[in-house]
């Protein structure tokens, strides 16, 4: 009795240390468990608003860093996009490349930038920057970001001529939707690039513009199946004026807005990599077209389809274009391809490749735009084509000592080479004068004729040849 008498304080003083290691061991359990989960958290968050491709922020957090500044101080930043032609990187060099292009891009803009800027790859719009500056600032910084890109990726493929640009966004105290002015940013970007410029500011033209293509571009799929385009021939005649070919152009029939010009889709059909789709719909169009004139007996006639560079250097381009021609009976000689000039892609060797298969078809191919940029000559040289159209710029001309040289100069090179050469945007009887005293082959304008619904253009060419069946 009196040894359990003596051991029970100790035996409470035992019990009572225990429960104090217990609860010390509760509390920092606890607070272990809650540093873990903070951790986790915070990871989680990182990861959500990480881009795991090149380890800079993406849309979330721009968003996020976008949210803490003060609507009355908007105005001092703004949000650039850049377009890098990544397409070209990717498919020169692969993948791999591919990201340690865009990861030198980000290190670029970064060495220009302020600590404060934010950085994001945000999907369908590249590379973002959140930047605080000033007009200048931007001019100036752009000028040698660009210019450090367009090195970088020339240093891995010595003769890249793609377009690489910059779209700015200046924000205002409304802009409430971060991803709203990234649209504006990427649409201001890819116009610059589209129009080969450096950089561009977004306007409120702009803006506009860029709302009106969106409505539209949702209703790009409608329109194709319920054929809502329309092909429109615009003919070309002799130096006698006769008509003797025409080129195809597409109008939308919108059932709100009306008849809508390609200025109004064509762009943004570019940009948005869809124009494929529009170039094989005209030239379905174009055969049954052909297919019907002919079998009324007129033959001695041409129907020119434009292509875009993107659509003409695809690698199955030939495979898609022999699917449709093969499905009508006509003379091939009658359908003639346009490649238009563009400084932008130079896939020479697989245009070449395309153009070359499709003579072989028997069909004509035709320079558009020549004379408008640099890159004629080069074209000219490359490609095994059947003429050349003049661009309007060069008649606009035809009245100075120089542009009537240079006409001269171009119409006889064409000649010399057994080429034809069609002049488009002749309108008035002076340059209709000059062509014939140089003996163009073929005249292209309003001065003869206006481009028609396919329709119309049936009982006009049938009228101008009786003999038609």
């Amino acid at each position: 009795m009196l040894s359990f008498a003596a051991s029970e304080p100790a035996g409470t003083v035992l019990l009572i240390a225990l429960l104090a290691l217990a609860l010390i061991f509760a509390i920092v359990f606890s607070i272990a468990m809650a540093v873990r989960h903070l951790k986790e958290k915070r990871d989680a968050e990182h990861l959500a608003e990480t881009d795991m491709t090149t380890g800079i922020g993406n849309r979330v957090h721009l968003q996020r860093q976008y949210e803490k500044i003060p609507p009355k101080k908007r105005s001092e930043y703004a949000l650039i996009c850049f377009h890098l032609d990544s397409e070209h990187v990717e498919r020169a060099f692969g993948r791999d490349e591919l990201i340690d292009y865009i990861k030198n891009s980000i290190n670029i803009i970064k060495e220009y930038a302020d600590p404060g800027d934010t950085f994001a790859r945000v999907i369908g719009a590249g590379l973002v920057a959140l930047a605080h500056v000033s007009d200048n600032d931007i001019s100036i910084g752009l000028i040698h970001i660009l210019k450090n890109i367009r090195s970088d990726v020339t240093s891995r493929d010595p003769l890249f001529t793609g377009i690489i640009a910059a779209g700015i966004y200046r924000l205002k105290p409304e802009d409430d939707d971060v991803h709203a002015a990234v649209f504006n940013a990427w649409q201001t970007a890819e116009k610059a690039a589209h129009e080969g410029n450096d950089f561009l500011f977004c306007t409120d033209e702009m803006i506009k513009q860029f709302e009106e293509e969106r409505s539209l571009r949702t209703e790009i799929g409608r329109a194709f199946d319920n054929h809502e385009f329309e092909t429109y021939i615009q003919f070309c005649v002799d130096i006698n004026g006769k008509i003797v070919g025409g080129e195809a152009l597409s109008r939308w029939n919108h059932p709100e807005k009306g008849v809508l010009s390609p200025a109004k889709f064509i762009p943004f059909m570019e940009r948005e990599n869809i124009i494929s789709r529009m170039d094989y719909y005209n030239l379905e169009e174009v055969c049954k077209f052909l297919a019907e004139v002919s079998s009324r007996g007129i033959t001695d006639f041409f129907i020119s389809c434009n292509f875009s560079r993107k659509t003409y250097a695809a690698d199955d381009f030939v495979d898609v274009c022999n699917g449709i021609i093969q499905k009508y009976v006509f003379p091939r000689n009658m359908l003639v391809f346009e490649i238009t000039e563009s400084a932008s892609e130079k896939n020479v060797e697989l245009i070449n490749k395309n153009s070359c298969a499709l003579k072989e078809e028997g069909i004509r191919i035709l320079l558009d735009d020549f004379g408008e940029g640099f890159a004629s000559f080069y074209d000219l040289h490359e490609y095994p084509i059947d003429g050349l159209k003049l661009d309007k710029a060069l008649v606009d001309r035809y009245n100075t000592l120089k542009g009537n040289a240079i006409l001269r100069g171009m119409t006889r090179m064409g000649h010399e080479m057994n080429l034809m050469v069609v002049v488009e945007g002749v309108e008035n009887d002076e340059q209709v004068k000059e062509l014939q005293d140089i003996k163009c082959d073929v005249i292209q304008g309003f001065r003869f004729h206006k481009p028609i619904p396919v329709s119309q253009a049936r009982t006009t060419l049938y009228s101008s040849r009786p003999q038609a069946v």
